[in-house]
């Protein structure tokens, strides 16, 4: 298994992290966006007499490019004109948004990745009176629009998910927690982690955690130094044995693996992730099939199948006048070996 998991370590996209959602993937069909394509058919009726720009991260691989390729399906079926540009640095966001504007967009989706620079363009689009969608986080600036899975809406989903789990795994017992994340590299990242800690600790039973000793590691965006400090972390925690790891995506996991593994800690450690990559399912598939415990315990499925639909419904609110609220939540689910066979049988 350990050489599987470094022989798949290459293809995890670290543009991932600046998403804010790391990669994704989704059953080709699923019920939820069955029924999501259906209520973009209903809408599509109404009209849809404007034409969408959509500014995206690197869609090369990964969330992105299932987010992408669901949006441009969902208003290919609703006959919603969209133009997109993909964007990977400030001077490409200012290009990008400028072209929107020439080419007469009648609003702007923004998912770039950078929550700072996004900001200073829904600035700009409320200024001049273009309504401005924001992705993958909830925008601020008053007078926009957010659709996305914010990593405070992660943390907290993390911190009750983990309960549920220690609860059933380790009768509740935690003895160290270690959150894993790209704290100086994006710092709007820390909530996915840091949430998590807080919400387990205002749950009934874990108001203990907020005494057990928490190790950070900040991962930076190089996926090469999370196992020496993994290792480092279990070496120096001999007594530990029931360690509740969060780490802010699956692409630092494979590595992290390696390390408990070589540690001879599988049993210790209860790790939870965000993305549901190929690497997460082909693990959680062979743990399922083997019926062994897996260290590397669940990771979150944004559920990317239906994040263009969605967010076309909120295109279309927007732009129908029925002043939407300011901030969609999109839900995820927790995949773990025990259920990996229901998404992905």
């Amino acid at each position: 298994m350990k050489k599987t998991l470094a022989m798949l370590l290459a293809i995890m996209m670290l543009c991932a992290l600046m998403a804010g959602c790391g990669q994704s993937n989704q059953p080709a069909a699923s019920p939820a966006a069955s029924e999501a394509a259906a209520e973009n058919n209903g809408a599509s009726e109404e009209a849809a007499s404007f034409k969408v720009g959509f500014i995206v991260s690197d869609a090369s691989s990964g969330f992105w490019k299932e987010v992408l390729d669901s949006f441009e399906k969902a208003c290919d079926e609703a006959g919603v004109e969209m133009t997109y540009q993909i964007v990977t640095d400030s001077a490409g966001m200012r290009s990008a948004y400028d072209s929107m504007v020439a080419q007469q967009c009648d609003i702007i989706v923004d998912g770039y990745a950078s929550e700072e620079i996004a900001v200073a363009y829904a600035e700009e689009a409320v200024e001049s009176g273009m309504p401005f969608l924001a992705v993958a986080f909830n925008c601020p600036v008053e007078g926009v629009w957010s659709y996305g899975t914010s990593n405070e809406g992660l943390g907290e989903f993390f911190g009750n998910y983990a309960a549920e789990a220690v609860t059933k795994e380790w009768e509740g017992k935690i003895d160290l927690i270690v959150t894993a994340n790209a704290y100086t590299a994006v710092p709007a990242m820390a909530p996915r982690t840091d949430k998590a800690v807080e919400t387990l600790a205002s749950l009934p039973g874990y108001e203990y955690v907020k005494d057990v000793e928490w190790v950070t590691i900040d991962t930076g965006l190089d996926t090469s130094t999370i196992g020496a400090s993994t290792a480092s972390m279990l070496t120096s925690h001999p007594d530990a044995k029931n360690i509740l790891y969060i780490v802010c995506t699956d692409a630092f996991c494979p590595t992290i693996v390696n390390a408990i593994e070589d540690a001879g800690a599988s049993d210790r450690v209860l790790m939870l992730s965000c993305d549901c990559t190929e690497t997460y399912i082909a693990y959680a598939k062979e743990h399922a099939a083997s019926g062994e415990y897996a260290p590397w315990y669940g990771s979150i499925d944004l559920n990317t199948a239906t994040y263009g639909y969605k967010l076309l419904d909120k295109v279309f609110a927007i732009m129908n006048g029925e002043n939407p609220e300011a901030y969609t939540e999109h839900s995820g689910v927790m995949v773990t070996s025990a259920n990996i066979n229901d998404f992905y049988g």
